[in-house]
């Protein structure tokens, strides 16, 4: 069975669409208003979707939706009647999954939860190699600037340079990385 917590800012809908769930066979874990610590009220109830119902999303709950999102690990749902564009793109750069405006029969929720729930899978895995690549790349930038340095201090060539810092790495137990990363701040600082 979905569990969902549900979060009620303004007057909204939240009687009709708490009926709405319970005929999907929804279950709610937690009926709350927006909070400062809305992680907290997230783990303590750990749903599988967060449904906020609200009349126009709030600063204060997007804010709270941003950082429940970074550190939670459940997609956010938002059932609103504002169908302002603005108000749209603030939900969704805070983390919201779907963004839904008007009513959703009973035979349609749970199709809706379901491919929120599947959309925040997939944004999650492409954030995760984002990070993956930028860290990477980061990495790459290292290496090259460290192999430089050792082409130039030791007079070798760009292979040779390659292989010392692998074999540093490995007998350190290390990626090489951080090895070179650790190289080039070094040199830096006696340089500096």
């Amino acid at each position: 069975m979905l569990r969902v917590m549900l979060i009620k800012d303004g007057e909204g809908r939240v009687a009709e669409l708490r009926s709405t769930l319970e005929q999907a066979g929804v279950k709610i874990v937690a009926d709350v208003m927006p909070a400062a610590d809305l992680s907290a009220l997230i783990a303590r109830h750990a749903p599988d979707v967060v449904l906020i119902d609200a009349d126009a999303p709030s600063r204060d709950t997007l804010e709270g939706v941003c950082v429940a999102s970074a550190h939670g690990d459940r997609p956010v749902v938002m059932f609103t009647e504002s169908n302002d564009r603005q108000a749209m793109r603030a939900a969704l750069q805070a983390g919201v999954a779907a963004y839904v405006v008007g009513e959703v029969p009973a035979s349609r929720i749970r199709s809706l939860l379901d491919v929120a729930i599947e959309r925040y899978a997939v944004d999650r895995a492409r954030r995760e190699e984002l990070t993956e690549a930028r860290q990477r790349l980061a990495e790459r930038q290292w290496v090259d600037k460290a192999k430089g340095l050792l082409m130039s201090l030791r007079g070798v060539s760009e292979d040779e340079a390659y292989r010392l810092l692998r074999d540093h790495a490995m007998k350190n137990q290390q990626r090489i990385g951080e090895v070179a990363r650790a190289m080039v701040q070094a040199a830096g600082w006696l340089k500096g």
